[in-house]
């Protein structure tokens, strides 16, 4: 278990919670460690999930299946990546993907009742574990909201822009490095790789943008901006 505090230490559920506190959090909340093969379903859709987890090693496919049988890979998980922790405060139990191993993988298990069975030994960093998950859930709001707004753009070039402009306000930089690769970007914008960089290079070509390789540099804000509206 040692070597696997190691890997989780840096995740945002242990915020200022120290290595010792970690081993105590997962003896009480009767956390296990399990293996996966290649193409193993670690979760069924539809399954009511009773507990979260944290890639320790490997990666995990969160999938989604279309009313038309087609599978595609919403996500990849990776190493301390966090799963199934948006259903630990909701009413809703159960899972709309399938978990898929992607090659062999290990994953840390542990059940929802560690935020909610609270011992006197392990009170005080009890707290700071609801704190921390109850922070993660509140960013992933956030992200959702910034999403909604970006889809919400009527063409793909006024989703990029309003991606780009996202990213400008950030950095407070007109040159950044873009922070999900181009297939990521393109599941996230909800549209097909190529007709992504196609946008990309059309808006290149305007002189709105320069693309090199994972670098974006805006050239004309204000036209990315009335792209944006």
């Amino acid at each position: 278990m040692n070597e696997i505090v190691k890997i989780i230490k840096n995740n945002q559920l242990f915020d200022n919670i120290s290595e010792a506190e970690i081993k105590q959090i997962l003896k009480c909340g009767k956390a296990v460690v399990a293996e996966y093969k290649d193409n193993q379903i670690i979760i069924n859709r539809d399954d009511t999930i009773k507990k979260f987890g944290i890639v320790i090693e490997g990666q995990l496919n969160l999938v989604s299946q279309k009313y038309s049988g087609a599978r595609v890979i919403v996500t990849t998980l990776e190493q301390n990546d966090l799963f199934g922790e948006a259903l630990a405060f909701s009413s809703y139990k159960e899972t709309p993907y399938d978990l898929v191993s992607f090659g062999n993988s290990k994953v840390l298990i542990i059940p929802y009742g560690i935020f909610f069975n609270m011992c006197g030994e392990v009170c005080v960093f009890h707290r700071a574990l609801i704190s921390n998950m109850l922070t993660i859930l509140a960013d992933k709001i956030v992200v959702l909201n910034n999403k909604m707004h970006i889809l919400n753009a009527e063409t793909l070039k006024g989703r990029i822009a309003v991606y780009l402009l996202s990213i400008y306000k950030k950095t407070s930089s007109l040159t950044f490095d873009m922070p999900m690769k181009r297939q990521e970007l393109a599941d996230f914008l909800n549209v097909k790789r190529p007709s992504l960089s196609r946008e990309l290079s059309n808006m290149q070509q305007d002189n709105i943008i320069e693309v090199y390789r994972s670098t974006i540099k805006i050239l004309d804000l204000e036209q990315l901006k009335e792209l944006a509206d």
